[in-house]
């Protein structure tokens, strides 16, 4: 398991005798979980949990219950994802390593007719729709062991892609591509053995730039 992620601010003190002194002081960066609109709170505590499981990072929630009207597609009745990560993105806090946004709203590309969520390949923002994970989109009973479940997945698999990391071949690594709601159910919430050592040597290599 990785270390916290730090980095380090460059601070000079001067003392009464006019001596400057340079001093470097760590800060923590922290995983952000951002609810979009209308979601339940215990979603969003146990995608945090399972997060924190998952990435050696501390973790920070914000709760938005306005809309992204900006991204919505009125032809489609969905949201463009990509808006939606432009306006995450410029909006980071500083202490921000990755963010990954969670809606409700049902997301969609100009050449995809939806998607569970998308990322920012070596970036810094994700996002993900409960609209298609849910049961009852399915016309089945509602059930929330099997949504957050997914919700979980899916929220790794894109931070997954904000680390670099391409879909794998291996059909039960969680960073495996996800066409329909069967295969998001078959695969682990887990990376592979290759995927894991890809995504520690990324984030060590990220913490080294930054300190």
């Amino acid at each position: 398991m990785l270390l916290f992620k730090l980095f380090s601010l460059c601070v000079k003190k001067i003392d009464s005798d006019g001596f400057s002194t340079i001093m470097y002081v760590k800060r923590m960066k922290y995983l952000y979980v951002k609810s979009i609109g209308t979601v339940e709170r215990q979603i969003i505590d146990h995608v945090a949990a399972a997060l924190d499981s998952m990435f050696p990072l501390p973790y920070r929630i914000i709760e938005d219950t306005t809309y992204p009207l900006f991204a919505f597609e009125p032809r489609r009745n969905q949201y463009y994802a990509k808006e939606i990560i432009k306006q995450l993105s410029a909006d980071v806090p500083s202490d921000c390593e990755k963010m990954v946004g969670i809606t409700d709203i049902d997301l969609c590309t100009p050449v995809l007719t939806f998607v569970y969520g998308e990322a920012q390949l070596g970036g810094d923002v994700a996002i993900i729709s409960l609209k298609r994970l849910r049961q009852e989109f399915y016309h089945l009973p509602r059930n929330d062991t099997v949504l957050c479940d997914r919700i979980a997945k899916e929220c790794i698999h894109e931070l997954g892609h904000c680390y670099g990391l391409f879909h794998c071949f291996n059909h039960t690594c969680v960073m495996c591509f996800s066409s329909s709601i069967v295969s998001i159910d078959n695969k682990e919430d887990t990376f592979c053995a290759g995927c894991r050592e890809f995504l520690h040597g990324r984030m060590r290599k990220e913490y080294h730039e930054q300190i």
